[in-house]
């Protein structure tokens, strides 16, 4: 009998001990990064005065190419649409002023390797890389059963593609140029999609998946290097991709966003990028699938709704 006290008593305690571990894990993940350290300098840590920002002309991606012209790095732009990147190529100039600026227009759903030997490796290695922000990605429409995806065997081949190999190639190629210097950051947007086996959401659910398990990885093997690895993985964001238009305590608007998740660059190696998400990360990993599944579904049902509405109405108009 005594000794059957006696284990219960260690498992007890062994019990205790991984719950708090738990607990204070789940707490440095949201006190941490937002509220008991300060910003790094991030010149400091880059090594390089050009930041390159793909899929830089919308939404975060922007935002970031903005801060970090504010911040005095020269902006490399890449992205699909002549017209956009002139457009914040421009914006860039007229309200930051005093950088050099950048572009290349090129859509990633190309898997060309010859193409991006071609049009994006000349220039960057022609100047000093000091950040790479892997923004570029895309979405579904509206989630759904795998083969109901809007728009096919098309738009899932192009959410691989984007999600996937920029990230990989890009970061491969400008590694190359960070290794010898010992400094660098290279910052992937993932999503809190891939955090999660979100009902509906599988292709793009994966492949934002992969984008955190290349960073883990990269950060493990780069940090001897002086190289900076962070994955970012927001909740709603107010971006065309999202299609949330009104920020509110859960959906900050891109430039508050960015704000927040510079911040932490140097501090975690995967965040949310904000405090309020970072909340809702932590309770949605706290929620028994069968819930979170529930919850899903019933959101995705009201995003198709809405998406179906707006394209009966531009149909009508």
């Amino acid at each position: 009998m005594a000794v059957c006290d006696w284990t219960l008593s260690v498992f007890g305690i062994i019990g205790l001990a991984v719950l708090g571990l738990w607990m204070l894990t789940v707490l440095f993940r949201i006190l941490y990064p937002y509220v008991l350290t300060r910003a790094k300098k991030l010149n400091n840590l880059a090594g390089g005065d050009w930041a390159v920002v793909t899929g830089g002309t919308d939404g975060i991606g922007k935002a970031y190419a903005k801060e970090l012209a504010s911040q005095g790095f020269n902006i490399l732009l890449i992205s699909r649409s002549h017209d956009k990147l002139s457009d914040v190529e421009r914006e860039i100039h007229d309200t930051i002023g005093n950088v050099a600026t950048r572009t290349i227009a090129f859509d990633f759903t190309n898997a060309n390797l010859e193409d991006y030997e071609d049009k994006i490796f000349p220039l960057l290695r022609n100047i000093e890389v000091g950040i790479l922000v892997n923004n570029v990605g895309m979405a579904t429409d509206y989630p759904d059963n795998h083969h109901l995806t809007y728009g096919g065997i098309k738009r899932i081949r192009d959410m691989n593609i984007i999600n996937t190999m920029p990230a990989s190639i890009l970061s491969a190629e400008i590694l190359e140029q960070m290794v010898p210097r010992n400094k660098g950051i290279i910052i992937n947007i993932g999503s809190s999609a891939g955090s999660q086996k979100f009902y509906q959401w599988g292709v793009y659910s994966a492949s934002k998946r992969y984008i955190s398990h290349l960073s883990s990885i990269m950060a493990k093997e780069y940090s001897k290097f002086g190289v900076t690895i962070q994955c970012i993985t927001p909740m709603i964001v107010t971006t065309r991709m999202s299609r949330v238009t009104q920020t509110s305590f859960f959906a900050p608007d891109p430039t508050t966003f960015v704000k927040s998740a510079l911040k932490t660059v140097g501090h975690i190696r995967e965040t949310t990028g904000y405090f309020t998400h970072q909340l809702q990360a932590e309770a949605i990993n706290m929620m028994p699938s069968f819930l979170l599944d529930f919850i899903v579904s019933m959101e995705n049902k009201a995003m198709k709704n809405r998406f179906l509405s707006s394209i009966t109405t531009a149909t009508s108009a």
